[in-house]
C-alpha cells in the first residue's frame, strides 16, 4: 500500500491535525500486548472496532472506557503528552501501541481526523476593512 503525501506527513510528525481517539489504559504491558495483538487481527475496521468498545468497557483503567474507550478530540495540552505525540503520528483508523504514560499502557486508534487549516477567523481571510489594506 503506497502512503499519500499527507499521510506520509502525518507520518513525519509535521503535520497539524485535529484528531479523535479512542483508547484503552492498562496496567501491564503484558495485558497490553495480548489485547493489542487481538485486536490486530481483525481484518474488518468496523469488526475491529465493535471488539475495542467491548475491551475498552471491560478493561480501560480510563473514564472513557463507559463510552467504548471514546475520548473524542484529543487536545494539544493532555495530560498524556507521550500518547498526544503517538497519535499524531499515528496513521488512521489502524491500532497502535502500546503507549506508556503516566496513566499505563495505551492501545488507541485514530478514529477520524481533520486537517487544521487557516479558517479566516482571525480576519486574514476576511475582505479588507476600513481604509484598506494597509492601515490600522
Amino acid at each position: 500500500m503506497e502512503e499519500s503525501g499527507a499521510q506520509r506527513k502525518h507520518n513525519s510528525g509535521n503535520f497539524m491535525r485535529s484528531i479523535q481517539l479512542s483508547h484503552i489504559v492498562l496496567t501491564t504491558q503484558d495485558v497490553a500486548n495480548v489485547l493489542l495483538e487481538h485486536l490486530k487481527s481483525y481484518d474488518d475496521y468496523d469488526q475491529m472496532m465493535k471488539s475495542f468498545a467491548k475491551l475498552a468497557k471491560k478493561y480501560s483503567a480510563c473514564g472513557s472506557r463507559n463510552k467504548g474507550g471514546d475520548l473524542g478530540p484529543l487536545e494539544v495540552h493532555t495530560a498524556a503528552p507521550e500518547l498526544y505525540k503517538a497519535a499524531m503520528k499515528a496513521p488512521v483508523r489502524e491500532i497502535q501501541g502500546p503507549v506508556k504514560t503516566t496513566f499505563g499502557y495505551h492501545i488507541f486508534v485514530i478514529t477520524d481526523e481533520e486537517a487544521m487549516g487557516d479558517t479566516g477567523i482571525d480576519g486574514i481571510n476576511v475582505p479588507s476593512m476600513g481604509a484598506g489594506d494597509g492601515t490600522l
